[in-house]
């Protein structure tokens, strides 16, 4: 599966437009060499190749992105300009949502109707015959 197939990818590049899969992957790639520590977008976008870092545009994205991360739960916010990751990687974040889903898909009962049927008739009017 190629990067593009990823859905996860493909879902987090919905709402940044300006960025394309591949520079989502740098992107999550950048946050993963990242130590835990408190640092800025200005920190981010210094590790990016510079087609991103000198586009303003790009630079927007790269910020709705990591809001987005932070909507997720990766990222936190101690303060308006400053990010914190809550786990080493994104996908070490992922792993324990991917395990509870798989848990709350298998505990899914559908609910089956009663065994009888009702069988509704519809009984038309008699007709007058006209003479």
């Amino acid at each position: 599966m190629g990067k593009s197939d990823n859905p996860i990818i493909k879902m987090l590049s919905w709402k940044v437009r300006k960025l394309t899969i591949d520079e989502v992957v740098q992107v999550l790639g950048s946050l993963s060499t990242i130590e835990n520590r408190v640092f800025t977008l200005t920190d981010v976008v210094n590790l990016l190749p510079r087609d991103i870092s000198e586009s303003r545009q790009k630079r927007r994205s790269v910020g709705t992105l990591l809001q987005n991360l932070a909507d997720l739960g990766y990222l936190s916010k101690p303060s308006e300009r400053k990010w914190v990751k809550n786990a080493p990687t994104f996908s070490h974040y992922l792993n324990q949502f991917i395990l509870e889903l798989s848990s709350l898909e298998k505990s899914f009962q559908p609910q089956r109707q009663s065994g009888k049927e009702k069988i509704v008739k519809v009984l038309e009017k008699p007709r007058r015959l006209l003479r």
